[in-house]
């Protein structure tokens, strides 16, 4: 009862990112012709969705979690906002119908990479607490190439206005989270 309830905001706050990504790739869809598209705010768009997704499938595993403190619940919050703000960087709110996505994206790149580096130290937070629970499902190996990538390259994306970088750590990304999502989220179970 307690899981349930602690988690009634949290997943508000994940809807609102997935929310967020399909109101946003619809508008796009729909002023296709009069918009000038960024494929890399697209493909980042569609890698915080997968994190969200894993996220929010994760969660469930805490429904387990005998004793909830505030400070658990706050980081829970704090880790699915962080989130919904990196969705909210790509797609920011009144946007002209003559928007150029692409500029956009790579004016607020330092802006989003920051958020996106301050999400990767959260998540690993997140790794070490699970480890210490013994809930972590994904192995020291992986988990430190995947996430130390993302790290690096980040770092990278910050100073960088190469739209071949940027073109390249995007398809990475996606590929990269698909994959992890993919290989590491366990079968729910009642």
């Amino acid at each position: 009862m307690v899981f349930e309830y602690l988690t009634v905001l949290v997943s508000v706050v994940v809807g609102l990112s997935v929310t967020s990504f399909l109101t946003n790739v619809a508008r796009i869809i729909h002023v296709r012709r009069d918009v000038t598209i960024s494929w890399v705010q697209l493909m980042w768009s569609a890698t915080i969705l997968i994190w969200t997704v894993a996220f929010w499938w994760f969660t469930f595993v805490l429904a387990e979690q005998q004793q909830w403190t505030y400070p658990l619940f706050v980081f829970l919050l704090a880790y699915a906002t962080l989130l919904f703000l990196l969705m909210a960087l790509l797609f920011p709110e009144g946007v002209p119908a003559d928007h150029n996505y692409r500029t956009q994206f790579m004016q607020n790149r330092v802006w989003y990479f920051g958020v996106f580096l301050l999400f990767l130290c959260v998540d690993v937070t997140d790794y070490l607490i699970k480890l210490d629970k013994d809930i972590s499902i994904v192995s020291h190996v992986p988990y430190a190439a995947f996430i130390g990538s993302f790290f690096v390259l980040s770092l990278v994306a910050l100073m960088t206005k190469s739209l071949l970088f940027h073109r390249s750590f995007a398809v990475y990304s996606i590929l990269a989270t698909l994959v992890m999502s993919v290989t590491t989220l366990v079968p729910l179970t009642n």
